[in-house]
């Protein structure tokens, strides 16, 4: 025996779940990738080293750059020399064996590399690196 239903219509999925689970799925890879940012928008030309060596990216970097005029940057951020003493002595408090990377301009006067460096060295940062480029490869 067979039953007529008031809705004997045909029914369908609804779509508009699926586009809002599609449209979640692309914000979401599009702010992963934008977060992942391997170097800091400085404005910097390295020097140039016959025996650089191409090294894989690392998260635990801690990146500070000086640009030709001699301005510091922290993790991309300009700063003075003040701010970073303060920011090392924690660096140094948390992670005393924290890997620190210079981004410098090679016109860059000495002197402001060598302020830095002797800031990581009051706060006993030991493993400090200079970035330089091998004319062979590409610069980044």
């Amino acid at each position: 025996m067979r039953f007529k239903l008031e809705n004997d219509e045909d029914e369908e999925i609804s779509m508009g779940p699926l586009i809002d689970c599609v449209f979640l799925l692309l914000i979401f890879f599009l702010v992963a990738t934008m977060l992942k940012k391997d170097d800091y928008d400085i404005d910097i030309n390295p020097p140039v080293s016959e025996s650089a060596v191409k090294l894989p990216p690392r998260d635990d970097v801690l990146v500070i750059g000086i640009d030709v005029e001699g301005h510091f940057y922290w993790q991309g951020k300009a700063t003075t020399l003040n701010q970073m003493h303060d920011r090392l002595r924690d660096v140094a408090e948390a992670q005393p064996d924290r890997s620190i990377r210079l981004d410098v301009d090679q016109q860059t006067p000495f002197h402001r590399v060598v302020e830095v460096m002797n800031v990581c060295q009051f706060r006993g940062l030991k493993d400090v690196g200079i970035r330089t480029y091998d004319k062979h490869y590409n610069r980044r």
